[in-house]
């Protein structure tokens, strides 16, 4: 359980080659595009990451996140999660979007006909929603154990809005309204091991929103 009133920081990775084509993926270690790596070096210019100092570093340990991080602060030490890796979509991974509505499956899971998802030769939507919570609890009482107040991850689309949906479920009914672009995200303060207060971080700007 985690008592100590910390920062927590969830950064989505930059550009890769399936965000600017639109495909679907996850598990697919996909790198990040120059142009998604110059991108997050002009907002760390800008000044829009948390200053690193003093803080307790991680990613997934997926290759768009390990780089993501790189064009951020540079070659600086920091932990993986794995338990934090992005939703594996089975066989629907680097499909696009009329390539899934193909299948019946995939029709149905694109018009929103299913209440569970279960993608096959990949997670299942309540696998992924365990793993993640319990990946994010892993990073912040590692970090308490450590001293540290201040928590920053590099994670995945999906990750970040599973854990901000389920941190503050009246915010939004739609949960991908949670979905930060490449490069942003949000700050979130914990207090007493419950997540309390949100901002924006990135292109965007930064909006408080107390609970």
């Amino acid at each position: 359980m985690v008592f100590m009133e910390q920062i927590l920081y969830l950064i989505r990775h930059g550009h890769t080659s399936g965000t600017r084509s639109d495909l679907f993926y996850g598990a697919t270690d996909l790198p990040i595009t120059e142009d998604g790596y110059r991108e997050v070096e002009s907002f760390a210019a800008d000044g829009v990451y948390p200053d690193p100092e003093g803080a307790s570093v991680w990613t997934s340990g997926m290759l768009r996140t390990e780089q993501t991080l790189n064009a951020m602060y540079g070659d600086i030490e920091h932990s993986h999660e794995p338990l934090l890796k992005e939703i594996n979509l089975g066989k629907y991974e680097m499909k696009t979007y009329s390539e899934i509505m193909e299948d019946d499956y995939g029709r149905a899971w694109l018009s929103g006909e299913l209440e569970t998802l279960s993608f096959e030769g990949g997670d299942s939507h309540e696998s992924f929603n365990k793993r993640v919570t319990e990946g994010v609890w892993n990073i912040l009482r590692e970090a308490e154990k450590a001293g540290k107040d201040k928590v920053i991850a590099v994670l995945h689309g999906a990750v970040i809005t599973y854990l901000m949906y389920n941190a503050f479920p009246e915010q939004y009914t739609d949960m991908w309204m949670w979905t930060p672009n490449p490069g942003t995200g949000y700050k979130v303060t914990v207090k007493d091991g419950r997540p309390v207060s949100w901002m924006t971080v990135g292109e965007t700007g930064e909006r408080v929103v107390p609970l």
